[in-house]
């Protein structure tokens, strides 16, 4: 019997199906790794040897021989194919472990094969640990030990040794036919090497000895065959673990396991100067001045450059890019810059954008002994394959949660440099999560550099270690630096009324007066978006060309609706936005006043970047530009309204105010502002000052997250999922606001129920006649997506709304056509009533 020719890794509407050609795929992943690693070594400190790399591809050859089993093989054949006389033969094959209703998990099965196949080093312990944990299975949380392995499963496992020394012929045959084939297949010598240690090691007397030491409890069993417990945190581990898994994912995807490679960095600078049409540039003479080190902290104005800065600092690293950012408008903004077809800084097909709609499939693992979604497999495998990635944080920065799949995350971070951009938008929780993660990365050698305009106070403590760089130190021509842009007005009276959210009369009026200058174009920020629909609704009555902006509109809406702000900017038109606070981050707008609530310092001078960003000359004008409703005050204190007290703490918003109140009427620099922050910080609350309160509150999170761990993502899920939430997607408004057939059909597919993105390409071929992949249709997907709060699934009409799930995405029909059009024009919030969720964006 040809078992070369009969044994699967999957079923064989996949790639590679045969389980030798999985195998082998796998090795050639690692392979690759070892090429990308070798061929760029000079750029990272991080060391892997040889031997790590030969033992891994030991791992690799060994990972899936645990699917040499009965009830797996009969799994991944279809009904038809158990009719093949191929089946009839490797049913006889299997006859020993047929009796078995159920099998253990494949890859513990492979872990049994490891006690025979190779030593008992401490490397040998790690591999053989790495094979059992490729998948998830119990023995992520408890301590690993064969004892506890054989007696959890010992009918199993006791069956499954007979069948091995049973076949003992056969099996060592197909092992060694394996062997030789593969060793042909590659002129590397690492391979050659890696097989012949297999070779040397490879025992199957072994199985025979296991099985009579199970059969006579003896207590050595443990000793026999060990496996790897580390006694604290091992990333070292991590990494060799999370290179096994994603040469796994990346070979049953059929994708690469990695695409850095210095070229994407070539003409660089030229590229940058496309952009920015000057002849030198501050940021490449600033990177000339100071040292490199592994980790830097940016400091300078919003909108003079340092998106530029951090490219530069890249390419200087040589290593591949991953660029987080809080807010997804915003990085989507910065994925068009980085691949605009004109004058973008890199090739497109260079540059990948992950965000937290891509969550639940990037991180998905096997749940309930169900075989992972091949869709992804090759979310994962491709994306962490980039050159250059753009993503918000909880795809990178939730590896501190100790969640099993972080380590597919961490095996590239020796690999890569990383910016942190607009970092003043955590919250503590998140703050804590990130500084720990950041910890990880520079233990593994990682690169790190956090920029900012506003860099909290609070924050330097915890980044002691790091180059601070703060460009009025410098005394370059870095733009925006000395330029004199804001002039602060504060009213102290509430935009809105608190309960019924109407707008406060007075203040309506003093929005007129400021709105009557048609010569000018406004940005007005509230604090939370059912504020925003309310004054965009009144506004929309009385002046032409008004824009909404927020989180939880469609996403093509929302960039449809930043291209026609540009542009009618760009021509000399009038236009009123009215926006939360996603319009703080990174969004590359220049308004000439602002209408904005209270917030906190920092957030107010994010806020304020979007004023006066691109200008030559300083602000001279009598009228102030930046008009700032406070809120209701009583005998000197402020009171702020329910919606601002969830989003911001109280304490701060008062020291905001009173400090703002001494700078009235100035125009203010970006020294000035700076400033600000500072004396916001440095008032006191009780015996401490803010400063200190926020550093004692980050480092109690962070003693508790020294305890924390994760048993699977969902739980490190829970803990970003402010800002992951939930995501919906609504088919009939695809089918109505396109033109495109292909989009068309694509809506009517997952309205109608589709599962997987082969009948909707298949369908959309037999319809159209074009063939389309499906990135193509995950871009579509993600373009007509909303990202919803989580607390929105306690609302007792969304499960109304819900008729489906695909991919990741909530389903929602039964919409009628007002509540569709609604929500095309105002966003999600539009048809719900009003809630307590702290949700700002």
């Amino acid at each position: 019997m040809e078992l070369m020719e009969l044994l699967r890794a999957k079923s064989s509407d996949q790639e590679n199906y045969l389980l030798k050609d999985h195998l082998e795929e796998t090795v050639n992943r690692i392979v690759e790794m070892y090429r990308f690693f070798d061929e760029n070594r000079g750029n990272f400190t991080y060391d892997l040897d040889r031997t790590l790399f030969e033992r891994l591809i030991v791992a690799a050859l060994i990972h899936d021989l645990g699917k040499i089993d009965y009830n797996f093989q009969r799994k991944v054949l279809k009904p038809e194919e158990r009719k093949d006389k191929d089946w009839i033969e490797l049913k006889e094959f299997f006859k020993p472990l047929r009796g078995l209703q159920r099998s253990p998990r494949h890859e513990i099965l492979s872990s049994i094969w490891s006690t025979f196949l190779v030593g008992n080093d401490k490397l040998d312990k790690k591999i053989r640990t790495a094979i059992l944990l490729h998948h998830y299975n119990e023995y992520f949380t408890v301590e690993r030990d064969l004892m506890e392995i054989v007696y959890n499963y010992e009918d199993q496992v006791n069956s499954y040794l007979e069948f091995i020394i049973e076949k003992r012929h056969l099996l060592e045959d197909f092992l060694i036919q394996l062997l030789e084939s593969i060793k042909r297949d590659f002129q590397e010598n690492i391979v050659s090497s890696a097989i012949d240690y297999l070779r040397k090691k490879m025992d199957f007397d072994k199985a025979k000895v296991l099985l009579r030491k199970i059969n006579r409890h003896d207590d050595d069993i443990s000793d026999f065959a060990g496996f790897y417990n580390p006694k604290a945190e091992d990333y070292d581990f991590l990494v060799l673990l999370g290179l096994l898994r994603r040469s796994d994912y990346s070979a049953s995807a059929n994708v690469p396991i990695e695409s850095y490679t210095p070229r994407i960095f070539v003409n660089i600078e030229d590229r940058l100067k496309k952009r920015i049409p000057v002849k030198k540039l501050w940021q490449k003479t600033l990177l000339d001045e100071i040292d490199l080190g592994d980790s830097l902290v940016l400091v300078a104005p919003t909108g003079s450059g340092k998106t530029e800065f951090a490219i530069l600092w890249a390419a200087k690293n040589n290593r591949k890019l991953m660029y987080t950012l809080p807010l997804r408008v915003a990085l989507n903004d910065l994925f068009i810059r980085f691949r605009n077809e004109e004058n973008g800084y890199f090739n497109a097909s260079n540059v990948d954008i992950l965000h937290s709609t891509a969550f639940i499939e990037y991180m998905d693992e096997e749940r309930k002994g169900k075989s992972i979604d091949l869709d992804k497999m090759l979310t994962s495998a491709r994306l962490l394959a980039s050159p250059v990635l753009l993503t918000t944080p909880d795809q990178v920065f939730l590896t501190s949660l100790n969640y099993y799949g972080s380590d597919k995350v961490i095996s590239a971070y020796p690999f890569s440099s990383f910016i942190i951009d607009e970092v003043q938008t955590y919250n503590e929780e998140m703050a804590a999560i990130i500084i720990k993660t950041v910890n990880i990365i520079k233990e593994l050698d990682g690169k790190v550099m956090i920029m900012t305009a506003t860099f909290p106070p609070y924050f330097k403590r915890f980044f002691k270690d790091f180059d601070f760089v703060d460009v009025k130190d410098y005394g370059l021509p870095v733009k925006n630096l000395n330029l004199k842009r804001h002039k602060i007005k504060v009213i102290d009276k509430p935009l809105f009324r608190d309960k019924e959210l109407k707008i406060h009369k007075e203040s309506e009026n003093e929005i007129k007066d400021v709105l009557e200058d048609q010569n000018k174009n406004f940005l007005i920020v509230v604090n939370n978006v059912k504020k925003a629909i309310q004054l965009y609704k009144k506004l929309n009555e009385d002046y032409p060309n008004v824009y909404l902006l927020h989180s939880r509109i469609l996403e093509i809406e929302k960039d449809r609706r930043l291209k026609e702000i540009r542009e009618k900017v760009e021509n000399g038109e009038q236009v009123i936005v009215v926006s939360t606070q996603i319009i703080e981050a990174s969004v590359d707008l220049d308004f000439d006043t602002m209408i904005t609530e209270i917030s906190t310092i920092d957030s107010q001078i994010q806020r304020w970047g979007r004023i006066y960003r691109n200008r030559e000359e300083d602000y001279q004008e009598h009228e102030p530009n930046i008009i700032i409703f406070t809120g209701k005050v009583e005998n000197g204190n402020l009171k702020i309204d329910n919606g601002t007290k969830r989003i911001y703490d109280q304490r701060v918003v008062e020291k905001t105010r009173e400090v703002l109140k001494e700078y009235e009427g100035e125009i203010l620099d970006y020294n000035s502002e700076r400033n600000l922050i500072l004396e916001v910080f440095k008032k006191k609350i009780g015996n401490s000052t803010l400063k200190e309160h926020y550093e004692n509150k980050i480092e109690d999170i962070l003693k508790d997250l020294e305890y924390f761990s994760v048993e699977k993502k969902s739980q490190a899920q829970l803990l970003f999922r402010r800002i992951a939430g939930v995501k919906i997607v609504i088919p009939d408004i695809i089918i109505q606001d396109s033109d495109n057939k292909i989009q068309k059909i694509f809506g009517k597919c997952i309205k109608e129920g589709a599962k997987t993105w082969k009948e909707i390409i298949e369908r959309i071929k037999e319809e159209t006649g074009k063939k389309v992949d499906m990135w193509t249709l995950k871009k579509l997907l993600y373009e007509y997506s909303i990202n919803m709060p989580v607390y929105y699934e306690e609302k007792s009409d969304f499960w109304d709304k819900t008729t489906g799930e695909f991919k990741g995405f909530y389903i929602w029909g039964n919409i009628n056509a007002d509540d569709l059009n609604a929500i095309k024009e105002l966003g999600l919030d539009s048809i719900f009533e009003s809630t307590n969720s702290p949700s700002i964006l």
